[in-house]
């Protein structure tokens, strides 16, 4: 933003001076700047309201709440304000800022007008955008590398780029784009959450919570943040944490993110019906929401509502035709309704990928063995996922998971092995315990620990594990220590032992 002139602060002062009243309007321009470079945008937008309300043709503070509006993602703010820029003073990138207001408004055509034939790396970012909501991933994609080309290091772009490869499905790529945004500016909001939503991809739980978290207080009430932060401490049944991330919490956007956020604090009480009645509330903010479509659908399912789910993920997934999760629930909700031919019909495009996962692949042979499809047996037999190369790998996969700290993806892999084997081994039970633990199910963790144990209980890897559990969760303390005590006595050489043991015994 350009800095201002001395003449606009000379004619600021003349208009405190002629009003008489009131705040200083000077003073709270002064404030919002402050607020603005600190992130705090809901305050800026406050006190420049009220300084504009004393000096309504300041072109420099009109300037500045465009700018707050757009952070705050209220392109309807932001047009209005550009309206009355207009006509006073046009800043260098005054199209690109009418382009990214009519982006927000969800008119990709205009804000493709806006930006005429600019080359720059933050116009052709913006191009991206618009052509992504028009549908056009390659030309979105063609967009962001040419901006590339001109500026390897513009970190929006790369957070952008980041994204849209993340959507594709390509983790691995969209983790080197998006520690190259954070490492060109780690500070830029957009390239935070990026981390965070590839942290989630990789299955690193802890990493995308103190990820979002850190988005969080870089930018004061975010809604972004709060919805990253509330999606993981909802899944790991912390409730009492995601309740008080809540309180105080004033959501200045507008796609009802606050609404989501109780919908799933809701939902993860147990309470559905709360969670639907909140979500219908607030469907005409919530309507552009993926999130937000499925967990109606949970919702409804839940209430025992099936048909009204399958209608309004059909809906929302003929609006959003590459969304793998709105076709994988409206498969269940299919299921679910006994329509097992177009279940079968919504889950091929998923599960025929290279990619898809066991579940997707087990839904599909599901659907396709009830409604009697001619490649039901085909099908099936993929589903079992039978072949020893092919439990090795997942073995593989869960070993280089656990030893990455990708705690979720260590839990799928292992998931995906109990499935396919007679769940008797004790080191896969084991290593499921501490995974759970990890990321804070500690009773799920307890019951994987104890059916270890019931099948090696003289291994002392075993012993320490549900030891230390029965430590942590208070639940047996004794058994506890005696555990520990003999995990130490037969694996000396532990340090994790020896540090879980001296730990217990000082309660």
């Amino acid at each position: 933003m350009r800095s201002r002139s001395p003449l606009a602060l000379s004619a600021l002062a003349m208009a405190l001076l002629a009003g008489g009243c009131g705040a200083d309007p000077q003073a709270l321009a002064a404030k919002a700047r402050g607020e603005y470079a600190a992130h705090d945008y809901p305050a800026a937008q406050a006190d420049l309201a009220a300084a504009l309300a004393a000096v309504p043709g300041d072109p420099a503070l009109l300037e500045l709440q465009v700018r707050t509006a757009l952070a705050l993602g209220d392109g309807v703010a932001a047009g209005t304000s550009l309206a009355k820029l207009a006509p006073l003073r046009r800043p260098a990138d005054f199209n690109r800022l009418m382009a990214e207001a009519a982006l927000l408004r969800g008119q990709a055509g205009d804000a493709l007008a806006a930006l005429g034939d600019d080359k720059s790396a933050a116009g052709l970012r913006l191009r991206g955008l618009a052509l992504l909501a028009l549908g056009d991933p390659a030309g979105a994609r063609a967009a962001f590398e040419g901006g590339l080309a001109a500026d390897p290091r513009h970190a929006p772009l790369l957070a952008s780029l980041a994204r849209l490869t993340l959507m594709d499905g390509d983790t691995p790529a969209a983790r080197r784009l998006a520690d190259q945004a954070l490492s060109a500016d780690g500070d830029l909001l957009d390239a935070l959450l990026v981390n965070g939503d590839v942290a989630v991809a990789e299955g690193r739980l802890g990493g995308a919570l103190a990820a979002y978290a850190r988005a969080a207080k870089r930018y004061p009430g975010n809604p972004a943040a709060l919805a990253g932060q509330a999606g993981i401490l909802a899944d790991f049944g912390r409730t009492d944490e995601l309740a008080a991330l809540l309180e105080g919490f004033k959501d200045t956007s507008c796609d009802g993110t606050l609404a989501y956020v109780q919908a799933r604090l809701a939902s993860a009480k147990g309470d559905w019906a709360g969670a639907r009645d909140i979500l219908r509330a607030n469907e005409n903010t919530l309507k552009d929401r993926e999130d937000a479509a499925v967990l109606l659908a949970q919702a409804l399912s839940e209430l025992g509502q099936a048909e009204q789910a399958r209608a309004r993920l059909a809906a929302n997934l003929a609006r959003h035709p590459a969304s793998a999760v709105l076709r994988r629930e409206l498969g269940k909700a299919l299921l679910a309704e006994g329509k097992t031919g177009g279940a079968a019909e919504v889950l091929r495009p998923l599960a025929q990928s290279k990619a898809a996962s066991l579940e997707d692949l087990r839904l599909l042979a599901r659907a396709a063995v009830a409604a009697g499809a001619p490649d039901a047996a085909l099908l099936a037999a993929r589903a079992r996922y039978p072949t020893t190369q092919s439990l090795g790998q997942a073995l593989g996969a869960a070993d280089a998971a656990m030893k990455a700290g990708n705690w979720a993806n260590a839990i799928l892999a292992y998931e995906q092995v109990l499935a396919l084997t007679d769940g008797r081994s004790a080191l896969v039970l084991n290593n499921m315990a501490w995974a759970q633990a990890q990321i804070g199910d500690k009773e799920r963790a307890l019951l994987f620990a104890q059916r270890a144990i019931q099948l090696e209980p003289d291994d002392p890897a075993v012993m320490d594990t549900l030891g230390w559990l029965l430590h942590e969760t208070g639940s047996n303390k004794a058994r506890a220590l005696d555990l520990l005590r003999g995990a130490a006595q037969k694996a000396p050489q532990s340090a994790a032992i020896r540090a879980h043991l001296a730990e217990a015994q000082r309660g």
